[in-house]
């Protein structure tokens, strides 16, 4: 029995048995960064070629980057607009604007996703503010419920690539790449997708008659008028959107003034009346940067770990040995696909992301526009089972089975799978 022991006790068997208990526990619904951080810590006890003080030291050297600050902030951000009932306006305002086109409320529930989006860079905080509020009046219209509830879910996975997205700066501050590019970057593909969900929808409900459909027409008096309900809303995009593109604010400059802005004129507008509601938003963002942070952390340290084995070079250098563009491709949406189905967000983006760079450089994809494409991978996972974040949400929201869910929204999940194939292409033949 002794003789077996130091086969046993090799770094190779011990490596192998920590993963294999990283799978069960994952299997076991244990949070994804506890599974990531057992793994972690395995490897760093296994492998002395890894030092153990670098689980302290590496990820610190990310999360001080003062481009992190931002998270926290965009996330409060979005928590004083929910608090405030700003999103009710602006779903008044994109109803006044889009009321003329077939499938009016389900436009409206896309509409002010894109919006809501660009305020909050929240997949998460999009789809149940939206869901909590379009949700009824959909199902009231006529429309199936399983599909109103996709179409909720699908507008939600905005939030990932319209700028300000919170997965881009974690993307920009984890691995250097500047955040006002990727911001710059995501617009048109961002605009792109929230283009072809109308279109999508549009079509739907035009051939089975969902919805109500408003008299064509611009009524002036009314769009003023829900303007100035919305102007809170409104004016935190022009802030954010015209303080990083004028290069007046950093991004982490423009989510706290932004704080400031929601504040003072919510305050103002009577919209925020209690120091509660305050605190609310507070103790909100802070239940989620806490969830965010953790996963951010052992994310880095799986990341750092492959790295030291050598199997991010292995798999990129497999993808490329492929050789024909299109075979690469194919390969890494499917990869893409499989991942963000699988995993939460931010792990995802902090694991996935590095492992396929190198078959990404090789097609003459920048580090913005590799971003920009696993960003939109990223996003439609969150409409993807197994995981599907988004339609687990409003699953919960409108009490409807997931999988129901999930098939009603087969053909956002096409549409959103043709614009990033068709932005990879662009971005390759460019």
């Amino acid at each position: 029995m002794n003789s077996l022991s130091p086969l046993l006790v090799t770094p190779t068997n011990f490596l192998i048995g920590i993963t294999l208990l990283s799978v069960v526990a994952f299997v076991l619904g244990i949070p994804i960064y506890l599974v990531f951080g057992l793994w972690a810590l395995g490897y760093h006890v296994g492998f002395d070629s890894f030092p153990l003080i670098n689980m302290s030291q590496n990820h610190y050297d990310v999360l001080q980057s003062f481009s992190f600050t931002a998270i926290p902030l965009f996330i409060l951000v979005g928590d004083l607009i929910r608090e405030a009932g700003i999103a009710d306006n602006l779903i008044e305002f994109t109803r006044e604007i889009i009321g003329w086109i077939p499938g009016v409320t389900g436009n409206t529930a896309v509409g002010t996703a894109g919006i809501f989006s660009a305020i909050t860079g929240s997949n998460a905080a999009t789809t149940a503010s939206v869901g909590s509020a379009l949700y009824s009046p959909l199902c009231e219209e006529g429309y199936e419920d399983d599909y109103a509830a996709a179409t909720i879910a699908s507008g939600g996975v905005l939030g990932a690539i319209i700028p300000p997205s919170i997965l881009l700066i974690i993307y920009g501050a984890a691995f250097g790449v500047s955040i006002f590019e990727l911001f710059l970057a995501g617009a048109i593909p961002g605009l792109a997708m929230l283009l072809a969900l109308l279109a999508i929808n549009t079509l739907i409900s035009y051939r089975n008659d969902y919805g109500v459909t408003d008299d064509f027409g611009v009524d002036i008096k009314q769009i003023l008028v829900r303007t100035w309900y919305a102007k809170v809303g409104l004016g935190t995009i022009v802030l954010l959107f015209g303080g990083i593109f004028l290069g007046i604010f950093t991004p982490s400059e423009s989510a706290a003034v932004a704080v400031v802005y929601i504040l003072v004129a919510a305050i103002g507008s009577r919209q925020i009346t209690s120091v509660d509601q305050i605190v609310r938003a507070c103790y909100s963002s802070i239940l989620l940067i806490g969830i965010i942070l953790p996963m951010v952390v052992t994310s880095i340290l799986i990341q750092q770990s492959l790295s030291d084995l050598g199997l991010r070079e292995v798999i990129s250098d497999g993808i490329v040995s492929l050789g024909h563009p299109a075979l690469i491709v194919l390969v890494m949406t499917v990869i893409m696909l499989l991942a963000g189905s699988l995993l939460d967000a931010t792990p995802n983006l902090l694991l996935t992301a590095p492992i396929l760079a190198g078959a990404a450089a090789a097609l003459g994809w920048s580090p913005v526009e590799w971003g920009i494409i696993f960003m939109m991978g990223a996003s439609i996972g969150f409409i993807t089972p197994p995981y599907g974040l988004n339609l687990y949400i409003i699953s919960g929201i409108s009490e409807i089975d997931y999988l129901k869910v999930a098939k009603a929204a087969k053909w956002h999940w096409a549409g959103l799978v043709a614009v990033w194939l068709g932005v990879m292409i662009w971005y390759t033949v460019a």
